[in-house]
């Protein structure tokens, strides 16, 4: 999911169920996306591609083109379709910064059950119905906060980038070798290495990553 781009055209969202051209449509957009997103879950997004969707459908890519204009549309519709089991409910709370945190939990939760969706970002997005809900859900956790629609729009944008960052760390943890540490050339860091428990508890790192950026960015522009 990406925040800021521009739309390529006419969107796929206000087309109608029957193709572009031909007899009436043999597959519904849901299944189309459906199809789609089986590939990606067991195979990532390299996964998919217009000749394999069509053949998860038993269909031709040329039947397909009738639905989808590109990849990049059918990306878009994959995203707002998987975005539809986004499980989020309002806590109607006053303080802004904790239901945003609330939402990124649960944003992150959902991108690590799909890890797929980390990668599905194309070109000039145009976001579905349930895309632009989740972006509602920022907007109204900050709907009682004083700051301009920009502002609060590059807020939203922080906080869907540090929600993919962590979440990809969670499906793809990096191990980092320290075997060249060398405690005469690398005395604070050995200190640092040596001072810190394996498994130490780290649960809160990305609800206090959350609330330091965002809390600073916004207090920030306070004045």
């Amino acid at each position: 999911m990406t925040v800021g781009q521009q739309g390529r055209g006419p969107s796929i969202w206000a087309r109608p169920q029957r193709g572009a051209r031909g007899p009436s449509p043999e597959h519904r957009l849901v299944d189309i996306a459906g199809a789609a997103i089986r590939l990606a879950s067991a195979g990532g997004l390299a996964a998919v591609s217009m000749r394999a969707v069509a053949g998860e459908l038993n269909t031709t890519a040329s039947t397909l083109y009738r639905y989808v204009a590109s990849r990049d549309e059918l990306l878009d519709l994959m995203v707002d379709t998987a975005m539809a089991g986004f499980a989020y409910t309002p806590g109607g709370g006053r303080d802004w910064l904790a239901e945003l945190v609330r939402v990124a939990e649960a944003t992150r939760a959902h991108y690590v059950a799909q890890p797929w969706l980390l990668d599905a970002v194309p070109t000039g997005s145009v976001p579905g119905p349930n895309t632009l809900l989740w972006f509602e859900h920022c907007l109204q956790a900050m709907a009682a906060l004083d700051r301009t629609p920009l502002q609060k729009m590059e807020a939203v944008g922080v906080l869907n980038g540090v929600i993919m960052l962590f979440a990809r760390s969670a499906t793809t943890p990096a191990a980092i070798d320290f075997g060249a540490l060398d405690p005469a050339r690398h005395p604070l860091l050995t200190a640092t290495l040596t001072g810190t428990a394996p498994g130490a508890p780290t649960a809160d790192l990305f609800e206090r990553t959350i609330r330091a950026l965002l809390g600073g960015l916004l207090a920030d522009r306070a004045g």
